[in-house]
């Protein structure tokens, strides 16, 4: 039996998915949105990205300085190195969901930029240090500073920019943090070689004092021109007309519940009842078709009279007319919708009971949360600077003396230089670019299958340490010998493309909230805590599977890089049926809604038609008394 044909407009093909790739706002956007886009793309990219670019070069200065003498010089011992990083987690982690609640109370304008001075600051103040734990204390203080950039500004993302536009600008924010880890490689490298013993300091030591001087002006830039979320920005370079079609574009998207509505309906206004859905101040697209403009006025129906369970409220603001052709009336109406939804947002208390409970049922917050706890260990190699670590005790490297140097006893020659230590391992960090892109690229194309990232991890994750484990074990001849180190190197440079998950997980976990219509409090509050519960477990973790005792094989970290690995394919599995099921849920609702309102329509013109018989008689009955 031959298939009934499809309904609905054809999917589009790949030739016009890659034209709205490209094309920003893509093929049908006018010239206003294009602009719009092109003005925030410009200010927030360049200054977010710019920002983590910083971050991540601060966060390689400590990598980098430990193979460039400063362990020497701090006479480091075990793996105390780790344990700085696990005071940085540590703090990362206390300031995770307090930082982006801060952005509904601080604009983020004022709150970005100021963390950005504090660990400026403390980064130089790391210059000053004579023992191991004086940088235990301050990279404490820094993780609580530094925990603002990366979930502060995924929550930025999202309320700018709709699903189509979210990847690829996730991509290129979580690109410019990895090219800090590349770059930080070939900057400690010129710093040492030029600057080493300038002033009686040591290279190490300089490379903190220019890592924090360059991050002050990317400060001063974000307090000048950052431009806040779309409901609270006073940009001087956003016209009303572009803040007010910025305000439109979440609304269609769903980013924010509408006043009124409770804060868990799934429902989405754009998709229930089509534009006439939408309040009279907002309604008036700026894809409207001239045709429309020559209709007939009707009463527009306001979302805010259908409640949860698509049943009508009779009450006098229900009902609203056309909207006024004068612009400036709409901006003003727009505005103080605005408004009227920024405050009700700002009122929400996001540690009252009700809004835990909406936090703990909904399965966004424990399913993400636990998606990112073990993407995120998949980062281990990466994030524990592992290839550094194997390079510095390579098993070629004889064995140290047990007395100390002397000019008749020199200390063995290892068999990499300090120039070697700092630039072989930026193919790591490149690797994870290219991942990155591409898959933003191409999870942009298809929002649906943001999921196979994870599949990708998994196999990645299995591949990378099953082969060091064979190189260990003299697969590929003698452990220290050319083909074993380079087998090795290949391995680590391939797991740098796990760095794809960044981005797509958290557009991912951003465009699963929108369209479930939860609201901006609810989406930050996830996303930090995604973040926040990577960096608990990644405060003990890398001590345990990852010390710097443990180089050059970390046996330990590789079958638990194996096993993590295995456990994000089979969690991204479940998370994706979790999704599909909630879509179904919204497809259920939304038709029964438009089913309901087509059956009050049939109703109104029933009543109509006999209101008009009812009229016809009576005037005919007044002719023949006449």
């Amino acid at each position: 039996m031959a298939k009934p044909p499809p309904t609905g407009p054809p999917a589009p093909g790949l030739t016009t998915r890659l034209r709205s790739y490209f094309h920003s706002s893509g093929p049908s956007s006018n010239p206003l949105e294009r602009r719009l886009l092109l003005k925030i793309d410009f200010f927030i990219l360049t200054f977010c990205c710019l920002s983590y670019f910083l971050n991540y070069l601060d966060r390689t200065a400590l990598s980098n300085a430990y193979v460039s003498g400063m362990k020497e010089s701090l006479s480091f011992r075990g793996n105390q190195l780790n344990q700085i990083n696990t005071c940085f987690t540590i703090g990362y982690v206390l300031g995770q969901i307090p930082s982006n609640l801060s952005l509904h109370y601080i604009p983020p304008r004022i709150f970005f930029p100021g963390m950005m001075v504090l660990w400026a600051g403390l980064t130089m103040v790391t210059a000053a240090a004579r023992h191991p734990g004086d940088i235990m204390a301050i990279r404490f203080f820094q993780g609580v500073a530094e925990s603002t950039t990366f979930v502060g500004t995924h929550y930025i993302l999202g309320s700018w920019y709709t699903e189509q536009e979210l990847g690829k600008r996730s991509g290129v924010f979580t690109a410019s943090g990895l090219a800090g880890t590349m770059i930080g490689g070939f900057v400690q490298s010129g710093i040492h070689g030029s600057m080493d013993g300038l002033r009686g300091l040591s290279g190490w030591r300089w490379l903190f004092i220019i890592d924090g001087i360059i991050t002050l002006p990317v400060a001063i830039y974000g307090f000048c021109l950052f431009p806040d979320t779309p409901k609270t920005t006073r940009a001087p370079y956003l016209s009303v007309e572009e803040r007010e079609l910025a305000i439109r574009r979440m609304d269609k998207k769903q980013g924010e519940p509408e006043v009124g509505r409770p804060s868990g309906d799934t429902l989405v206004e754009s998709e229930v009842s089509g534009p006439s859905a939408f309040p009279a101040e907002t309604s008036a697209s700026v894809n409207d078709k001239p045709e429309q403009s020559r209709l007939e006025p009707k009463p527009k129906l306001s979302p805010s009279s259908i409640d949860h369970q698509g049943y009508l409220h009779q009450h006098p603001s229900s009902f609203s007319s056309t909207p006024s052709n004068n612009p400036h009336v709409q901006a003003k109406a727009t505005a103080h919708t605005a408004a009227k939804t920024e405050s009700s947002l700002t009122k929400t208390r996001p540690f009252s009971l009700p809004f835990l409970r909406s936090l703990f049922t909904s399965y966004h917050c424990p399913s993400f949360i636990f998606l990112w706890i073990l993407a995120g260990e998949t980062e281990s190699f990466s994030s524990n600077a592992l290839l550094s670590l194997y390079l510095k005790s390579h098993p070629s490297n004889p064995s140290p003396s047990p007395s100390s140097p002397s000019p008749s006893n020199p200390a063995p020659t290892p068999k990499y230089t300090v120039t070697q230590l700092n630039t072989y391992p930026a193919g790591v960090p490149a690797s994870g670019i290219l991942s990155t892109l591409f898959f933003a690229f191409f999870t942009d194309l298809y929002p649906n299958h943001r999921s196979m990232v994870g599949y990708f991890i998994g196999i990645i994750g299995i591949l990378t340490p099953s082969l060091i484990l064979a190189a260990q074990h003299g697969h590929f001849g003698d452990p220290a010998g050319r083909k074993a180190t380079g087998v090795v190197m290949g391995m680590y440079y391939l797991s740098g493309s796990v760095y794809a998950c960044q981005a797509t997980f958290f557009a991912w976990a951003n465009d699963a909230m929108t369209r479930d219509g939860k609201e901006a409090v609810f989406r930050g509050v996830v996303l930090a805590g995604m973040n926040m519960g990577n960096n608990a477990v990644n405060a003990w973790w890398s001590i345990v599977f990852y010390g710097a005792s443990m180089a050059p094989w970390f046996e330990r970290g590789m079958w638990a890089m194996i096993g993590t690995s295995v456990g994000l394919a089979i969690w991204t599995g479940f998370l994706s049926c979790m999704e599909r099921r909630s879509r179904r849920r919204r497809d259920i609702e939304r038709k029964e809604v438009r089913e309901r309102e087509r059956e009050r329509e049939e109703v109104g013109r029933i009543q109509g038609s006999i209101a008009d018989g009812l009229s016809t008689r009576d005037e005919k009955g007044k002719g023949v008394n006449v």
